[in-house]
């Protein structure tokens, strides 16, 4: 593992089972090419430092908050996840009162979409969280280029999206041809917005995402086009925008109405 790592969340394929003595079996797992001595192991909400792996399917491990802790055995089957945090950092600061603390690996993408999270600079941040309350604080900062290429994490989205201008009600003559347009945009540079329109069929019940065919085409697009809008009055439209390492964001619904 390197000094801060270049990933903090890894790929944890498969199930384990934990012995008293350390010994973790796994099962579908590829410890050998998914993780390094050094990483932790989480499972059961324990922090676990791995300190020698075997195979694919057999690693061994301690405790990583506290040194020559006794180990609680865990069945087969348990769901695990790998991270490269430092393991002095699980346990680093810690607060009483809060409900969790996570440490994070932080790119300056992933920065700048989180503002609100609190965290001043790019580098390995610490956050707890009690009840909406959250406080972040920079354990190592790092240069730019200091983290990068990090898995997605469940506090720091690689980037932020938002709608700028929603979609418009129309109201037209039957017959004619409609669109409806949102705009969106990112925070953080890099990857590729996309678009999906969903239809509320007369305007109640669900809606279900819509397929290029018949009166729609670029369903895709930020502009959704109809060719005709006979028999469609009071249907809504929505679009929801997405981009790989942010969370999804849905536009209003716009009503169709012909006179």
């Amino acid at each position: 593992m390197s000094g801060w790592g270049k990933a903090d969340d890894k790929t944890s394929a498969g199930s384990i089972a934990l012995a008293t003595t350390g010994a973790v079996t796994g099962n579908s797992t590829a410890f050998t090419t998914a993780a390094a001595v050094g990483d932790i192991l989480t499972a059961n909400s324990i922090d676990f430092r791995i300190t020698a792996i075997a195979s694919n399917t057999a690693c061994t491990v301690v405790n990583a908050d506290t040194a020559g802790a006794a180990i609680a055995a865990i069945g087969a089957g348990e769901n695990y996840t790998l991270s490269e945090k430092p393991s002095g950092m699980i346990a680093a600061n810690s607060v009483t009162g809060f409900t969790s603390e996570t440490v994070f690996g932080v790119d300056e993408n992933e920065m700048a979409a989180n503002k609100a999270v609190g965290a001043g600079h790019a580098g390995w941040v610490h956050v707890r969280t009690n009840g909406t309350r959250k406080i972040s604080e920079t354990l190592v900062a790092l240069s730019k280029n200091g983290i990068t290429g990090d898995a997605e994490d469940t506090e720091f989205e690689d980037f932020l999206l938002s709608i700028t201008t929603q979609p418009a009600d129309s109201t037209k003559a039957a017959g004619q041809a409609e669109t409806f347009t949102v705009v969106a945009a990112s925070t953080g540079t890099g990857g590729t917005i996309t678009f999906q329109w969903q239809l509320q069929t007369g305007g109640t019940g669900s809606f279900g995402n819509i397929s290029n065919g018949g009166v729609y085409s670029t369903a895709t697009t930020a502009t959704l086009n109809i060719s005709n809008n006979n028999g469609l009055t009071t249907n809504k439209y929505r679009c929801v925008v997405s981009k790989t390492g942010a969370d999804d964001v849905t536009s209003d619904a716009a009503t169709l109405t012909t006179s």
